[in-house]
This record gives structure tokens, C-alpha cells and sequence, in this order.
């Protein structure tokens, strides 16, 4: 039996409201300004252009040109001042919602959430290191009116000179050292006579050498660390610059890993006032900002960020009583490391890096001391480190190189010590939470511990299904196997005996054999982590033709030329990227379907050690080196536009 349906009878009735239905149609998809819902609205994939979003203030634009609503939206990937890039996870849930999408959106949100973040984040370093390369001064007066440009000041006495060095000596980046400017900036705060008795101060600083060059008489090293191995090396790479310079000079060297001095907010917005003001801080505003009432003396590292930085906001949360405030809720990934390693743009340090864990004061104190590593609001002036440098024609460097297709481990490789912090019992603190602890009991399976104990939880991860990338949930132990040998080798280091902290970490770590670098080439996945200080591996690894992923709050000499996403890739301090990162690259757990990025990361590996081969040698540490000591010997000179490059371009 057929069933008849009965036929439709146009009334007038019916044609009018078919007709304004189907206009209604026409309006939202073709004509109306994208009105969407509030909770679409508020989420960071889809946020309006140059306005203030959620989760981190105001973020950057998305892609541009990729579209968007008539009432200036733009739906992509949102870079936010914290250095981290967020919404792709935020895509994933509006498709499934996709239905009171416009279709042009809908369209946008497929494009934004089938494009893996990386894929963008590689795409923007290529873009980034291709321009740095590109705008490099090619004359003397290009490099000095570049220099002006940046700094708003003319460049140091002999600049010409560091110059040819650099010409002679095949140095490609001339015009990128603001990790210099950075650096010296608050010491013209000071006037000559102060910069000159802070210096000579200096002499009794422990673990510190002295260094003296001169273009007219012999190099020396003297003081109680002059024998150190560090101190040998550094003074290998400068006494060759000694007939170079313009002025003879001594400096104060600390041989220690790292810094441990913060300046307030403060303190560095009094300093610029007074600089662009061209005179220097009397001793009254010295005293103030220096003395035991200053910002960053008062009650803990926090203290040294400004107001309405999230260092300051924290500080004020954790007073009542509610510690970090809210806790990231989605994958992120690192587009800018910079941000990553203030304290006060990422307050979460406190827990996660070993180095912050006593939040204690910290002298907001100007000392021209160099050093080997610092904090990012450490006023201390960075050296290059030489440690574990090797050039990558030795033997050496030889034996620790391997190319992509002859490693034969698709994992991520580390070793290390239980260094990074001091480990003992105190208030508002778990030593499993520090860096490198945090790491081991990452990397293990059978246990919370790696050593039994209550059941993991499962990993959740973004794994490639075809052209589609889906959220899956996976066995911790599944995880750990496919991508990662990783774990701490020895015994509890720095740690505290007296209240059994030493212990507790001997029967709760389960410690790795070493690995010599020969063997561990043959892993396509580097891991670099800090210890006490920066880490001595990172050119050692980057020349390995490994991929090289750097967890790290340390800025280098280097860092303003390497490109994160081209020439390594950062993880977060607390590797909550971690899994996802290498779940791009080296694929689903299950391996069921070919969703890894292996020449992707063969680009990197490959990137990354040619930075090493043309960036990163001998001659291009003198460069830096030279720079520095140009600027050193115009702030303590007593006229300081005297002991300036004279010659101006226009």
C-alpha cells in the first residue's frame, strides 16, 4: 500500500512566509554581520580583531587575510603576549557546533582546526629567520644608522673596528644583538663615577675572576677563580680582542651557573625616565630602589614585577590565599620564548623551575658583574658560555654527529643529574614538582613513581585519523614507551639529609644508566633541560643532526638569533606540550596510521645544525664578545659621548 502524501497548497499565506524564510537564509549565510552566540563569542579561536580576549589580555590577530565576519572578526590561531598561542582546541569544539555557524565560517573554523598549530608556528620561523637574514646591514653606515634606529643612541668608539672584525671573520649577523642592549641599558642610569666604584666593588665577589685587556699592553686574569676551567676558556676567546680596543678595560667575571639578583619594575621605569631625560640616578633614588625597602626586596620575587603584570596579580592572589589563579585549560604551544622566561609574565616558575623555589628577596642592585647565565630581570651582562663547545670540525664533534637516516631511535633522548635545585622539606613546596623531577616521573611508567603505586591516568593527545586530527586518550605506560627514554642517572644530588628528603628521592627515583653522546646520536629526538644554570649541551645537541627540544627559562648570547619552530622547538618548563609535540612528529602511539611529521622534524634537525656550522663559532662569540666590551668601556668612561662612534649617516 502506497502512502499518499497530501500536496501542498499555495496560499497566499505560505508564499509570504516561504519567501521571508528563504530571505532569512540568504541573510545569515550571504549578507548579515556574524552575530554569534555569546559562548562563541567568548572563545579564543574566535575573537575580535585587535580587541582585548580572554585567558591573557590582549592577543594578536589571527591569520590575516583568511577571512572573517562582516563585523571584523577573525577565526584562527591567537598569539597571545604570553608567549604561548592558543584556540586550536577551540575549533575543535565550535565544528561540532557547526550548525549555527555561517557557512563561511564554518568553512574557517575546518581550515583553522585540520592545520596543526606546528604546521603555522614552522611556517612563521621560516618566515622570521628568511627576514632577519635579509635585513642584515651590508655597509658600515647601514650597521650604524641600524644601530641608532634601535638603541637612540650612536654606537660605541671603535665600532668600526668590531666591524671589520666581523667582515674579516664571515660574522652574517651584524645588526641583532639586543640581548647586549638589554643588558647594559639600566647602567647609563648611573653616572660614570658610580658605574666605576660598583665595578672595582666587584673585585671581592665570590667565584669571580678578573680579566684586564688593553691595546697596549699584555692580557692578565687574576682573582680567587682565576684558575677555573671556565675562567681559562673565556679568557682564551677575549685575549685576542685585547689590541682591538679602544680603551683599556677590566672586568669582573662570575664562574658560577648562574645570577641571582632581580630588578624591580620599579627600579628599571626610573632608570629609562632618567636616561631619556639624559642625566644619571643621585644617590637619594638610589638608595631608595636599592635599599632594603625596595620593590624587590619586600617580600619575595614577586614583588619585583610592576602592578598589573601577572606576577603582581599572582602575588596579591597567593596573600589571599589562592595560589596560581586559574590553570591553562587547553594545549598550548611556545611562539615566543621571551615571555616564558620573565617570573613576572609567567608567575607558575615559582613551582615548576628548581631556580625559583626559594621565594625569597632578591637585591634590586645594578652591578656590572658578568655572567654565565641569568634570570630575565637579572642586571648582570651574559658571556658566552664555553663549556662542552666543541667546533664542529674536531674529532669530537665528529664522534657525537649522525645524520637523520642513519639514527636508528624515533624517541626523545635525555640524561641527567638531580641537579636544578635544592631538594629538602619546607612549606609550599614538593620537590617532585621542580624542572628536572618533574621530568623523570614524567617519563615513567608502572606507578606515580615509576616504582608502583596508585594507577596512572591516562594521556590525552591529538593523534592524525587521515586528513583530521582527533582528541584520543591513551595508557600513560602506551605513551611513554613510543616516545620517550628519558630519566635522571646516579643518585640524589642536592638534596637535604636531615629531614630524609635524600632519601625519599633514592627510594622514589628510579635512576637510569648514563649514556655516552656517541651512543645517544642515534636518537632523531634531543630533549635540553636547565640544571643549576643554563645548559652546557644545547650546541653540543643542536650539532648531533638531532632534533633539539628545549625546555628552558635562560635566555643566551645566542638566543635573538635562533628561531624557535626553525631552528629547535621549545616546550613549556612544565612539558604540558610536551606529549602533543612529539605526537606531531613522530605520530600516533599505535603507529596504525601515518600521521608523524618526520621530515618536518628532519628540517629542524637539519636547520638547527647548520645554525651551529655558520652562527655559532668561535668567531661569531668574539663578535658578541667584542660588542660587549665596547659598550662596557663607554659607560665607565667619563664622557660617554666622547667614547662614542663620531662619524654619523644619514
Amino acid at each position: 500500500m502506497i502512502r499518499r502524501v497530501p500536496r501542498f497548497r499555495l496560499t497566499r499565506f505560505s508564499l509570504i512566509t516561504t519567501l521571508l524564510s528563504l530571505f532569512g537564509v540568504y541573510y545569515l549565510y550571504f549578507a548579515a554581520p556574524a552575530q554569534l552566540p555569546e559562548e562563541l563569542l567568548s572563545s579564543p579561536i574566535y575573537h575580535p580583531a585587535g580587541e582585548a580576549t580572554p585567558s591573557g589580555g590582549r592577543w594578536a590577530r589571527g591569520r590575516q587575510g583568511s577571512g572573517g565576519g562582516g563585523r571584523g572578526e577573525e577565526i584562527g590561531l591567537a598569539y597571545s603576549p604570553d608567549g604561548l598561542v592558543r584556540g586550536w582546541e577551540a575549533a575543535h569544539e565550535l565544528i561540532k557546533r557547526a550548525g549555527i555557524l555561517p557557512k563561511r565560517e564554518r568553512k574557517r573554523v575546518k581550515e583553522v582546526r585540520d592545520t596543526h598549530p606546528i604546521e603555522e608556528l614552522m611556517k612563521r620561523g621560516k618566515e622570521k629567520w628568511e627576514a632577519l637574514l635579509k635585513s642584515q646591514s651590508k655597509t658600515l653606515p647601514q650597521a650604524v644608522t641600524e644601530y641608532v634606529r634601535r638603541y637612540n643612541r650612536p654606537p660605541p668608539k671603535g665600532f668600526e673596528v668590531w666591524w671589520q672584525f666581523c667582515k674579516k671573520h664571515g660574522v652574517k649577523i651584524v645588526d641583532d644583538y639586543d640581548q647586549i642592549q638589554r643588558d647594559i641599558e639600566p647602567y647609563f642610569a648611573l653616572s660614570p663615577a658610580e658605574f666605576r666604584k660598583r665595578a672595582e666593588k666587584l673585585d671581592t665577589q665570590e667565584h669571580s675572576y678578573q680579566i684586564s685587556l688593553s691595546p697596549t699592553a699584555t692580557p692578565s686574569m687574576t682573582g680567587p677563580r682565576a684558575v677555573s676551567l671556565r675562567g681559562r676558556h673565556l679568557f682564551h676567546l677575549l685575549t685576542p680582542l685585547s689590541t682591538l680596543l679602544p680603551f683599556p678595560l677590566k672586568i669582573t667575571v662570575s664562574d658560577h651557573d648562574m645570577g641571582n639578583w632581580l630588578v624591580g619594575d620599579e627600579q628599571l621605569k626610573a632608570a629609562r625616565s632618567v636616561i631619556a631625560r639624559g642625566g644619571y640616578l643621585d644617590e637619594k633614588e638610589l638608595k631608595k630602589y636599592e635599599g632594603k625597602d625596595g620593590t624587590a626586596g619586600k617580600k619575595g620575587m614577586l614583588y619585583a614585577c610592576g602592578k598589573g603584570t601577572r606576577g603582581w596579580n599572582v602575588s596579591i592572589e597567593r596573600q589571599k590565599g589562592r595560589a596560581w589563579g586559574e590553570e591553562e585549560s587547553e594545549i598550548t604551544f611556545i611562539h615566543d620564548p621571551y615571555p616564558t622566561y620573565d617570573l613576572c609574565s609567567a608567575p607558575s616558575l615559582l613551582k615548576t623551575h628548581g631556580s625559583h623555589s626559594f621565594d625569597f628577596p632578591r637585591e634590586s642592585v645594578l652591578r656590572p658583574l658578568f655572567q654565565l647565565s641569568k634570570f630575565s630581570r637579572d642586571p648582570s651582562l651574559l658571556t658566552t658560555p664555553l663549556e662542552a663547545y666543541s667546533n664542529h670540525t674536531s674529532s669530537t664533534a665528529a664522534a657525537q654527529y649522525t645524520p637523520w637516516d642513519e639514527k636508528t631511535e624515533s624517541k626523545l633522548f635525555w640524561r641527567g643529574s638531580s641537579t636544578g635545585d635544592h631538594y629538602s622539606h619546607r612549606k609550599n613546596y614538593d620537590w617532585r614538582d621542580s624542572h628536572r623531577m618533574k621530568l623523570h616521573f614524567l617519563a615513567q611508567s608502572g606507578g606515580a613513581n615509576g616504582k608502583g603505586g596508585k594507577k596512572e591516568e591516562d594521556v590525552g593527545l591529538w593523534v592524525k585519523r587521515g586528513r583530521e586530527w582527533e582528541w584520543e586518550k591513551w595508557s600513560k605506560g602506551k605513551v611513554v614507551d613510543t616516545y620517550l627514554d628519558v630519566g635522571l642517572t646516579g643518585q640524589p644530588h642536592q638534596c637535604s639529609k636531615e629531614d630524609g628528603t635524600c632519601e625519599e628521592m633514592a627510594a622514589e627515583i628510579d635512576f637510569k644508566p648514563r649514556v655516552a653522546p656517541e651512543q645517544a646520536v642515534q636518537y632523531k629526538y634531543a630533549l635540553d633541560v636547565d640544571g643549576n644554570g643554563w645548559s652546557s649541551r644545547f650546541h653540543r645537541l643542536l650539532m648531533s643532526g638531532s632534533m633539539v627540544i628545549k625546555a628552558t627559562i635562560y635566555q643566551e648570547w645566542q638566543s635573538d638569533w635562533m628561531i624557535p619552530w626553525y631552528h629547535y622547538v621549545p616546550t613549556q618548563i612544565d612539558y604540558s606540550d610536551l606529549f602533543s609535540i612529539l605526537s606531531f612528529f613522530i605520530g600516533p602511539p599505535d603507529g596504525r596510521s601515518r600521521g608523524g611529521n618526520d621530515d618536518l622534524a628532519r628540517q629542524i634537525a637539519e636547520q638547527g645544525r647548520q645554525f651551529g656550522i655558520e652562527h655559532w663559532r668561535w668567531e661569531d662569540m668574539q663578535a658578541y664578545m667584542f660588542r660587549l666590551l665596547l659598550e662596557y668601556s663607554r659607560l665607565e668612561a667619563d664622557d660617554r659621548e666622547e667614547a662614542s662612534y663620531k662619524k654619523t649617516y644619514t
